[in-house]
């Protein structure tokens, strides 16, 4: 599976709705020319994968499984990778 997880990328601000905002992590290879810029590595059980930000998909909360771990030593090339996405820089 070059798939194995999403990560929710929305505020947890908005814990109310029954939605959830999420990218997908892709593992290493499975889209030709990731750049670390666009594509930043994330770690998830002890696995190196890619944050896929032009993925982005909505879930119910319901179809979601439990957390497999935290993102936030990735915060900053995560939050730049979603500025190319939504502001082109």
């Amino acid at each position: 599976m070059d798939f194995p997880f999403v990560m929710e990328i929305q505020s947890d601000l908005l814990y109310r709705f029954a939605e959830r905002v999420c990218a997908p992590l892709v593992r290493e290879g499975a889209i030709p020319g990731l750049t670390e810029r666009f594509y930043p590595t994330v770690v998830v059980v002890d696995q190196a994968l890619r944050l896929h930000p032009l993925g982005v998909a909505v879930f119910l909360t319901q179809e979601l499984r439990d957390c497999a771990g935290s993102a936030k030593a990735a915060a900053l090339p995560i939050e730049q990778a979603l500025d190319m996405l939504f502001r082109g820089y």
